[in-house]
């Protein structure tokens, strides 16, 4: 996977709604393209774009379809009409992560020649889509990562019964993938991804739950489905096919266990999996809920998180940790359920 910083100042709109990224072969004059708009060629399925507009990142993308030969889509004369067209997936959307307020944590990792931003102050450099080490993409992503959004009243929405029977019926319209990959497991990350400082940003995006919620649904049960591929396929290996036989996607068939796949370790010994999926990197926080942190102490050694990460390449990894998840993890709230006080609860 290889990051790239794209500036859109005057097509992230065109571009955004069409999930596209487009970059010309000659400016208007005919001139021959430049290495940031060769870069394109340079984009492989699964590698992340950060969409920068007047110096904050504002989307964070995927690369779903390489480059390809394309006349000008966009409602502009200024470059020439012959170019290539990159298709993304615009996931992420981010507000208020401007670069010159962390130009002195990014300077370092900026290269010396066709750097995306200038070292001096953070401001971007003029050009298109600028490929950058993974070292910048990763300190980009724990940027995104330490951003807290706080919607506005108007932001609130309920769903009604009605809305949510729709909701189960597009998760079953949409189904599952079928995996076609394995996941290779990967060390625990050695420092912590908690924030240092929690950036309050106001804002008011609408979402489109619907959507939102079948993009996450199917995230999440792809990644159980490599897990219960994964413990089956390891316990074959290692000569336990009657066990593998035994594993169970339980989440599959209904929620509220406080775990998604049972599997065993080689002594026939149970293991409760709980799997935590994303397409961004192996840094980024989950969230749990109270059942599963529950769960967790009810079972202790038995009890696993499953993180995976990079699900969008092609080569998704995770991590495991085992045990009650205030041995591994900072908990932080992050909702709550709130109940009526009785009157004379109510102090004045």
């Amino acid at each position: 996977m290889k990051y790239f910083v794209v500036f859109q100042n005057q097509t992230f709109e065109q571009e955004f709604k069409a999930g596209i990224l487009w970059a010309p072969k000659k400016d208007k004059n005919g001139v021959s393209s430049r290495f940031f708009w060769e870069s394109m060629n340079l984009a492989k399925k699964g590698d992340v774009v950060f969409s920068v507009v007047k110096n904050y990142i504002v989307t964070r993308s995927i690369v779903t379809k390489e480059a390809v030969d394309y006349h000008n889509p966009l409602d502009t004369e200024l470059w020439s009409r012959d170019g290539w067209l990159v298709k993304v997936d615009y996931d992420t959307q981010i507000d208020n992560i401007r670069i010159s307020d962390h130009i002195d944590q990014l300077r370092d990792l900026l290269p010396d020649h066709h750097s995306p931003f200038r070292k001096s102050n953070g401001y971007g450099n003029q050009g298109y889509l600028f490929p950058i080490s993974n070292e910048l993409g990763n300190k980009l992503d724990q940027l995104i990562n330490a951003a807290y959004v706080i919607k506005e009243d108007n932001d609130i929405f309920t769903v009604s019964e009605e809305e949510a029977e729709i909701i189960g019926v597009l998760f079953d319209e949409e189904g599952v993938d079928q995996a076609n990959v394995i996941i290779l497991e990967s060390e625990i990350p050695e420092t912590s991804n908690k924030p240092l400082l929690k950036q309050k940003m106001i804002h008011g995006r609408k979402i489109d739950f619907i959507e939102k919620a079948k993009k996450d649904a199917k995230t999440g049960l792809l990644g159980e489905e490599l897990v219960v591929n994964y413990e089956k396929d390891f316990l074959i290996k290692n000569h336990r096919t009657d066990l593998a036989e035994k594993v169970k996607w339980v989440a599959k068939e209904a929620d509220g266990y406080g775990y998604d796949v049972l599997s065993y370790d080689l002594n026939g010994n149970e293991k409760y999996i709980e799997v935590k999926t994303t397409k961004l990197d192996k840094d980024q926080p989950f969230e749990i809920s109270a059942n599963e942190l529950r769960t967790s102490y009810e079972f202790k050694d038995q009890y696993w998180i499953y993180r995976i990460f990079s699900l969008d390449t092609k080569q998704p990894e995770f991590y495991k940790t085992q045990g009650e998840m205030n041995k591994h993890y900072d908990l932080e709230p992050t909702s709550f359920k709130a109940y009526i006080k009785k009157k004379e609860e109510i102090k004045h």
